[in-house]
């Protein structure tokens, strides 16, 4: 490995770590500062989508898509994005930013159980179970003790409840454009899926009468820059430039190192008084450490194969 190479490979990796790991405390700023969530989350994606789509045209990929793919992109863009994604802009109204980055760790897991279910697609070994598991009790640490009044409040377990629904969207879309793979760039892709996720999102946006309540400070102009050009576009790009050059389970690692720096820099945010304070309780660092934890063991797991058909009809 050459030194240019290994310093591209730090740089990417350091990317995509503390990047998207911020990006959680980015839409919180942006809605502290009364970004309409709608709105904010489609006047992410739709310049990061053209943007990306621009980018890819400089690169010479062909940006035009046959009907049926561009129809398979569609669906996975609106539940990745507008199921998945614009649940976290949601739920953020009313819990921590480091909370809703720990329940979107435990995607990983929710795409393993999905596809042990489904009898075609490869299926969990034993360290993945035990990392499923494990992500289960970490899920139930954060919840219980907003729903036996011992911690937190009803609101935040409301938050919660959108950021979960949230997950499984985005796991019905990851395991859909699994089974409908694009014939392809995936730049291409993901700028329409982000383009037409977008357009969704500002209709939604419009029904709901929040561009009268749009407010473009300082902050919510920053978070909103922040989250397109960085958070999007940025660390999408060195995001598949590592899967073309890093082994995919080093570069999976991001699943279990986001949740702890959003936690973290949450914190801080917090006590710095650029959101509403994000405590570090016990049952915040119990339920991060057990779903870290799990979400590691899983991602780092080797998979079984799919079932035999006959295994399925005995």
């Amino acid at each position: 490995m050459t030194g240019s190479h290994r310093i591209k490979l730090i740089a990417a990796f350091a990317t995509l770590y503390v990047v998207w790991g911020s990006t959680y405390l980015a839409i919180r700023i942006g809605l502290s500062a009364e970004m309409p969530p709608a709105l904010f989350a489609g006047l992410r994606l739709t310049p990061a989508g053209l943007v990306l789509l621009a980018f890819a045209t400089l690169r010479g990929r062909p940006i035009r898509m046959r009907a049926g793919d561009l129809r398979t992109t569609a669906i996975v863009g609106i539940f990745l994005l507008v199921g998945g994604m614009y649940s976290t802009f949601l739920s953020e109204r009313v819990i921590p930013s480091g909370l809703a980055a720990l329940i979107v760790a435990l995607l990983p897991l929710w795409i393993a159980l999905v596809e042990w279910a489904l009898p075609d697609m490869e299926r969990p070994s034993a360290q993945g179970v035990v990392g499923l598991l494990l992500g289960l009790v970490g899920l139930a640490v954060l919840v219980a003790p907003r729903m036996t009044g011992v911690h937190g409040t009803a609101q935040e377990l409301g938050g919660i409840a959108i950021q979960i629904v949230g997950t499984w969207l985005w796991t019905a879309g990851s395991v859909y454009s699994k089974r409908r793979p694009v014939k392809a760039d995936a730049l291409v892709v993901t700028g329409y899926e982000m383009l037409i996720a977008g357009t969704v999102l500002l209709g939604i946006g419009t029904v709901a009468g929040e561009w009268s309540r749009l407010s473009l400070t300082t902050r919510s102009v920053a978070a909103l820059a922040y989250l397109t050009i960085v958070g999007s576009c940025m660390a999408f790009t060195a995001f598949v430039w590592l899967l073309r050059n890093a082994p995919a389970s080093k570069v999976m690692t991001y699943a279990y190192v986001n949740p702890a720096i959003a936690v973290g820099l949450g914190h801080l945010a917090g006590r710095a008084g650029l959101v509403p304070p994000e405590p570090i309780d016990a049952w915040t660092l119990a339920g991060a450490a057990v779903i870290i934890a799990g979400v590691a063991l899983a991602t780092s797991a080797p998979t079984r194969p799919p079932r035999r058909a006959s295994d399925t009809e005995s």
